[in-house]
C-alpha cells in the first residue's frame, strides 16, 4: 500500500508529540508498505512556498517551504500556494490513502483535493486546531484557557491575524501602541540604511519589526496610562547565526534611564537564536522611550542586523505635539468607536472559519480522535459522529522497562515536554517551593518555543533542588524516567491525550497531572493523582503526598492502564486504511 503521511512540523527541528508520533507511525509502516511524508517548515533562507524532496530513515520526504508570510487570516487555513504543492506531491507520489496528521501552516484545501480526487483518508485530531486558529490549544497567554467557544473572544485572541489591535486584558479601554507602525520621533543611525521597518518570525507568524542594526536608536514620545507597559521582543537575523561577528546589546532607555537590557549572541549561544521578551512597566504620564541597539564588542559591526519585533506600549498613546496630533487623536478617538465594526468583520472571519472546517471535514472518511474527551468536543462543534472513532496513540513499548526500585516515597520530580505557558511549568514551580529541600525537580524541555517564557521560568525558580536540564531527544526518554520517581504533567490547558502520561505508565512511575480534557480520562483509571488545574496548592498537596506517604509512589504506578504498543496500533491502522479504500471503492463503484 502507498501511505502519504501529512503534518504540520516534522523532525528535527520540531521534536513535540505529533512530529514524534508521526514518525513512529511512519516508519513501522514502512517495514511492509511504501510510504512518504509531506511537512511543512519554515526556511527563510529558501524561497516560500518552495518543495525540497528528500529521505528520513528510509522513508520519502515532501518539505514546503512555509515562511508564514500570510496576506491575510484566510490564507492562514486556505492556502492556494500550498494546496498547488500537494497536488504536485499527489501527483508523483500516487498514494492509495492518506492520513493527515495536522493541517496548520497547510490548508483545508488539502481534504478538499483528497476528496475530489476519490483519495481515501483519515485525520487524527491531535488537538483543537479545528475549532482554535491560534494554535490549536484554545488558550491564550494574555486571555488563558477557552473553555467554551465563542467567537467573540476568538476574535480578541486572533486579532493580530487578522491585522487588528490585540484586546490584551487591562489594556482594551486605554489602547495598544504598535511603534512598528508609528513613525519615530528621532532616529539616530550612521547610516539611514541600517533602519527599517521590515517582518520577523514571532510564535510561526510574521509580526512587524523595527530592524535596528547597531548602533542605532529610535526614540519616540508616548503617553502612559495606567498599568502601561512596554512590551516586544528582540531577534537576531538568522544570517547571523553561523558568521563572524560580535553580540548585539538591545536596551530600552525611559526618560534617559536605562530600564532594560538583552545581549544576544547567537554565534556562541545558540538559545540566543531565538526571540527574546522585553518588558518594561511604564508610570502614568508622558515619557521619552528610547530603542537603542550597539554591537559587543563595538568595533564588530558586521554581521549584527537584529530587531525590535513588535514592539508596543499596551495602555498607551503617542503624545501629542502640535495641533495637528491633537486633531490625529480626535480623529483616532472616532475610529476606536468605528473599531466596534472591525471586531464584528473579526468574528465574522472567525466564524467563516470555523464554517470552512465543517465544510472540508465533510470529505474525510474517517477522523481518529485519541481521547474520548476530545471526540465528544468535536461532535459538539458539529463533525459527523459517524465517522469518529476514539484510537488512542501506540507506543515503541519495547523501548521502555518499568522501573522495579521505585522508592518507597518520592524524592526525583520530572516535567518533560514543550516549556511553553500552556503546560504550566509556572503552576508546578510554585508547588514545588512547598517541598522540602531534599527533594529533586528535572524540567526536561526545549525553551525553543517560548524563549521569553523560558527566561522567566529559571529566573523565578526558588526551590533549590530544581535544574533545567534540556530537551531530551525522543530516544532517550525511556532513559530518562528511569531516573525519576515520579512525572508531572501541569498542563493549563485541556490536553487531548498526553505522550507523556503513556511513557510515564510505561516507566513504571506515577502521574500527577491537572484534572483537565484527555489527562483525566488517562488517570481516572489508575496510575496517578490528578488535581484542579491552575491551583498550585493542590498540586503540591499531591507531591507531598508521594513525598511522605510510604508505598503510594508503587501503588499508583501498579495501577496503571496498559499501554498500546506501536506493533498492535499500526496494524490497527492498517486495518483502518484498508476499510476506507474499500468503503470508497465501493462508493465509486456505485456511484
Amino acid at each position: 500500500m502507498r501511505i502519504l503521511q501529512i503534518v504540520h512540523d516534522f523532525l528535527p527541528r520540531h521534536v513535540a508529540g505529533v512530529e514524534v508520533y508521526t514518525d513512529h507511525v511512519a516508519r513501522a509502516l514502512a517495514r511492509d508498505h511504501d510510504v512518504a511524508l509531506l511537512y511543512t517548515e519554515c526556511l527563510p533562507e529558501e524561497p516560500n512556498y518552495s518543495l525540497r524532496r528528500g529521505r528520513h530513515e528510509g522513508v520519502a520526504t515532501y518539505e514546503i517551504a512555509n515562511n508564514h508570510l500570510y496576506a491575510d487570516f484566510e490564507e492562514r487555513y486556505r492556502n492556494p500556494a500550498v494546496e498547488a504543492l500537494v497536488r504536485e506531491v499527489l501527483d508523483e507520489f500516487r498514494p492509495d490513502v492518506v492520513h493527515v496528521q495536522h493541517l496548520i501552516h497547510l490548508s483545508l484545501g488539502v481534504l478538499d483535493e483528497l476528496d475530489r480526487r476519490g483519495i481515501p483518508s483519515v485525520m487524527t485530531l491531535h488537538e483543537h486546531w479545528f475549532t482554535c486558529a491560534n494554535g490549536g490549544q484554545r488558550f491564550h497567554r494574555d486571555l488563558g484557557r477557552c473553555d467554551v467557544l465563542d467567537a467573540r473572544r476568538c476574535a480578541a485572541c486572533t486579532a493580530p491575524m487578522h491585522g487588528a489591535r490585540a484586546l490584551a486584558p487591562g489594556a482594551a479601554d486605554a489602547g495598544s501602541l504598535a511603534l512598528a507602525c508609528a513613525e519615530p520621533d528621532a532616529v539616530e543611525t550612521p547610516d539611514a540604511r541600517y533602519v527599517y521597518r521590515d517582518r520577523y518570525l514571532l510564535h510561526g507568524a510574521a509580526r512587524p519589526t523595527w530592524v535596528a542594526h547597531p548602533p542605532a536608536r529610535l526614540a519616540f514620545a508616548v503617553e502612559a496610562g495606567e498599568g502601561a507597559a512596554f512590551r516586544a521582543h528582540v531577534a537576531m537575523h538568522p544570517s547571523t547565526f553561523e558568521t563572524d561577528g560580535g553580540a548585539v546589546r538591545f536596551a530600552v532607555h525611559v526618560d534617559g534611564a536605562a530600564r532594560a537590557e538583552v545581549r544576544l549572541d547567537p554565534r556562541r549561544e545558540p538559545q540566543h537564536r531565538f526571540p527574546r521578551a522585553v518588558e518594561v512597566p511604564l508610570a502614568p504620564g508622558a515619557h521619552r522611550l528610547e530603542l537603542c541597539s550597539a554591537s559587543d564588542p563595538p568595533d564588530a559591526l558586521e554581521f549584527a542586523t537584529g530587531g525590535w519585533i513588535d514592539p508596543r506600549v499596551d495602555g498607551g498613546r503617542l503624545a501629542p505635539r502640535n495641533l495637528r496630533e491633537r486633531a490625529a487623536r480626535a480623529g483616532a478617538r472616532l475610529a476606536e468607536r468605528l473599531g466596534r465594526g472591525e471586531r464584528a468583520r473579526t468574528r465574522a472571519a472567525v466564524e467563516r472559519r470555523w464554517d470552512a472546517v465543517r465544510a472540508a471535514a465533510r470529505g474525510v472518511d474517517l477522523f481518529l480522535l485519541p481521547s474520548r474527551y476530545l471526540l465528544g468536543e468535536m461532535a459538539r462543534f458539529g463533525l459527523p459522529r459517524e465517522r469518529m472513532i476514539h484510537c488512542d496513540y501506540g507506543f515503541p513499548t519495547d523501548a521502555f522497562a518499568r522501573r522495579a526500585d521505585l522508592p518507597e516515597r518520592a524524592r526525583r520530580f520530572a516535567f518533560i515536554g514543550s516549556v511553553m505557558r500552556h503546560k504550566g511549568m509556572h503552576v508546578l514551580l510554585e508547588a514545588f517551593e512547598g517541598l522540602p529541600h531534599d527533594a529533586e525537580l528535572l524540567v526536561a524541555g526545549s525553551p525553543a518555543y517560548d524563549p521569553g517564557y523560558a527566561v522567566w521560568l529559571q529566573g523565578s525558580a526558588r526551590h533549590p533542588g530544581v535544574r533545567f536540564v534540556g530537551g531530551v531527544p525522543p530516544a532517550a526518554v525511556p532513559g530518562f524516567l528511569a531516573g525519576v520517581d515520579a512525572l508531572v504533567v501541569p498542563s493549563i490547558w485541556q490536553e487531548n491525550s498526553p505522550l507523556t502520561i503513556h511513557e510515564g505508565f510505561l516507566a513504571g512511575i506515577p502521574v500527577v497531572a491537572s484534572r483537565m480534557g484527555g489527562s483525566s480520562e488517562l488517570i481516572e483509571a489508575g496510575g496517578g493523582l490528578l488535581y484542579d488545574a491552575d491551583d498550585p496548592l493542590a498540586l503540591r498537596a499531591a507531591l507531598l503526598r508521594l513525598y511522605e506517604e510510604a508505598g503510594l509512589a508503587r501503588g499508583l504506578a501498579a495501577a496503571a492502564p496498559p499501554v498500546k504498543s506501536l506493533k498492535e496500533h499500526v496494524a490497527e491502522l492498517v486495518e483502518l486504511y484498508d476499510r476506507v479504500r474499500f468503503a470508497r471503492g465501493r462508493a465509486h463503484a456505485d456511484a
